[in-house]
């Protein structure tokens, strides 16, 4: 930290949807960090790991991953930890019920759960909760903050924004002691619905030394042009397939793989077919970090195709154009959300509209036939990473704020 910042040394918890999740690295890198700078740290999840392959960074986490049940499970249990957190504090318990009578079913699934947590942060000696996503997990975390008294935050990164309510993000906003998201363009979003509320932007950090340059192979005499991202509307995946369609019809040599997983998998697979481009474009599926890390290197150009989706949901920054930069790649990146705060056109990468097939291929073609630009390019693109987007760097955020909200607060009740 340089002596900039001190480490809280009061316990953290960090409660998350699932953990690990293959998709989520941003969780699994800021929990890397916290624990390199010496934060002792609780994970909770909501639910177990869905994903078969796991990242082999995981197996460096050392703090414990604790499940919260089912509301269901375990009644016995639970039902004596609310009497405890009841017995304990009667105004608390009734102001978390009353809130959470205001929300419907959820909301007393909410509340069954938030209860067990509480008990079990109390267990565990954590000082503060931080919740990653302003959606259910936030919701938890809300309730067992009002029960146990002891202070939560909340980091907001991009679907869990933009398919909440107004209402209910100013609500939690507002019930958090403070809230960082991972854009400029979210921090803007979430001032306009909550102006009074703590609100900063934390950009996620990467590992530079993981993603570097040097891992980068000799390229192939066929050009690749990667993608990695989850398999949903918002991806924009679609158009990079048409892209390369265009791409074909110029007689520009090239190959595309795309790695991930989701629920367009069979529509993009059908494109592909109805395009005739099996022969050259590639849906790799699921891959484990060090898969996709081979995959950066031995790429020609990568491509981050975005568009807000039909339902409002967005990317922010995505962690895999963080890795692709930082791995030295010319990128192509779409005028969504925070992607412009990363990448600069011309200076960094290319950016072009989104949903436009034709700007993509073109912007592809130039950097396949311009390899001095591509290069240019990719170096200025690892500059920007290890200059903004340094994980211990950005983690200093977060740092002052938990020990601003421990600098005030009493120490947690004894179990």
């Amino acid at each position: 930290m340089n002596g900039t910042v001190e480490s809280p040394q009061r316990c953290v918890g960090v409660l998350v949807k699932r953990f690990p999740k293959l998709s989520e690295t941003f969780v699994l890198e800021e929990v890397l960090g916290l624990e390199r700078l010496g934060v002792p740290l609780r994970l909770y999840t909501l639910a177990a790991p869905s994903d078969e392959l796991a990242h082999p960074a995981v197996a460096q986490v050392r703090a414990p991953v604790v499940q919260v049940p089912p509301s269901l499970q375990q009644p016995l249990r639970l039902a004596r930890r609310h009497l405890r957190e009841a017995a304990a504090a009667p105004w608390r318990y009734l102001r978390a019920l009353a809130g959470a009578a205001t929300r419907g079913t959820a909301g007393w699934r909410d509340f069954a759960r938030a209860g067990w947590l509480a008990g079990q942060l109390r267990e565990d000696g954590v000082a503060h909760l931080h919740t990653h996503f302003i959606s259910q997990p936030a919701d938890v975390a809300e309730l067992a903050s009002a029960m146990s008294g002891l202070p939560f935050s909340i980091s907001a990164h991009a679907k869990d924004i933009y398919l909440s309510r107004p209402d209910d993000l100013n609500r939690k906003l507002h019930a958090a002691r403070f809230t960082v998201t991972c854009t400029e363009f979210n921090c803007r979003v979430l001032r306009r619905v909550a102006p009074t509320a703590t609100v900063q932007r934390m950009y996620h950090g990467i590992d530079a030394g993981a993603f570097h340059p040097a891992r980068r192979a000799v390229p192939s005499l066929v050009p690749l042009v990667l993608s990695v991202g989850r398999l949903v509307e918002k991806k924009g995946l679609d158009t990079l397939i048409d892209a390369c369609r265009l791409l074909r019809g110029r007689g520009v040599p090239f190959r595309c793989e795309i790695v991930g997983y989701g629920a367009e998998r069979e529509r993009l697979a059908a494109l592909i077919e109805h395009h005739g481009l099996a022969d050259q474009v590639q849906l790799s599926g699921k891959l484990t970090r060090e898969q996709v890390i081979d995959r950066y290197a031995r790429a020609a150009v990568y491509v981050q195709p975005s568009r807000v989706a039909a339902d409002g949901d967005r990317d922010g920054i995505p962690n895999v154009l963080l890795e692709a930069m930082a791995m030295g790649l010319p990128v192509v990146a779409t005028r969504i959300s925070g992607i412009p705060e990363v990448v600069k056109d011309r200076h960094n990468g290319l950016l072009v509209g989104a949903e436009d097939p034709s700007a993509i291929a073109d912007a592809v073609q130039q950097l396949i036939e311009a390899p001095a630009l591509a290069a240019q390019l990719g170096r200025d693109a690892r500059r920007t990473v290890t200059r903004d987007f340094d994980n211990d760097r950005n983690l200093r955020v977060v740092l002052g704020l938990l020990a601003a909200a421990h600098a005030h607060e009493p120490q947690p009740l004894a179990a």
